[in-house]
């Protein structure tokens, strides 16, 4: 086990790389631009506020809908924003912990499906912005960090730590590795759909196949001609 110091100066290492990430892609998105208007960095702000706004929602949305008590808190658990809960069963509990990463890969979906939401607008590039970069951290947390999602006794935290505690390690795992796969295809998908993307990478086509394995489950594979 990491010291408690390591573990801090790892999170803010992590912390600060997130942040750089999310303005990196924002000057990236905006390179068509000659200028970062004040209006465009609201707007794309707005865009995250809205995308952890789904998140969050969604998991108050699936604890009504099981019955669920939950308790909300600031600053709680090394997140901005922390619930509380008290499923009655492990299925709702894992249904609780999945709904807000679950709720933002089906929000990029319609984002990226339906032809008449502007993919270059500065808000929706905010959404997909989080919406690709929170379900890869959270994993990277669970995997890595392990400051947002860690387990001590009997006591958990963090949606990826929580699926563990109503499922299993292995359900957890699972999880985590689909939704950093299904995020980066976004991500990479909403690039093409970008003005100032290259004519190489719209042009490159999607080739994503299921096999079956003879062990059990399934493979992704994903081809990218260029």
């Amino acid at each position: 086990m990491l010291p408690q110091r390591i573990k801090k100066t790892i999170f803010l290492v992590w912390l600060v790389g997130a942040l750089l990430s999310i303005l990196s892609w924002h000057q990236t998105v905006f390179a068509a631009e000659e200028t970062i208007t004040a209006r465009s960095a609201a707007k794309f702000a707005l865009g995250i506020l809205a995308s952890a706004a789904v998140h969050e929602g969604a998991h108050a949305l699936v604890a009504a809908a099981t019955d669920t008590s939950m308790t909300w808190k600031v600053g709680n658990y090394n997140q901005p924003l922390a619930f509380t809960e008290n499923a009655s069963s492990d299925s709702k509990g894992v249904a609780v912990y999945s709904a807000g990463l679950i709720a933002q890969l089906i929000c990029s979906e319609i984002i990226l499906d339906v032809d008449s939401i502007d993919k270059d607008d500065a808000f929706v590039r905010g959404m997909m912005t989080w919406n690709v970069l929170n379900p890869i951290l959270y994993a990277l947390d669970y995997w890595v960090v392990r400051v947002s999602n860690k387990q001590n006794g009997y006591s958990y935290q963090g949606d990826l730590e929580g699926i563990e505690h109503y499922s299993n390690e292995r359900t957890a795992q699972a999880f985590a590795i689909g939704i950093t796969a299904v995020a980066a295809f976004q991500g990479y998908r909403f690039l093409k759909t970008q003005d100032w993307a290259p004519d190489w990478l719209k042009a490159a086509p999607d080739n994503v196949n299921v096999l079956p394995l003879r062990s059990g489950g399934a493979m992704l594979t994903y081809e990218l001609r260029f």
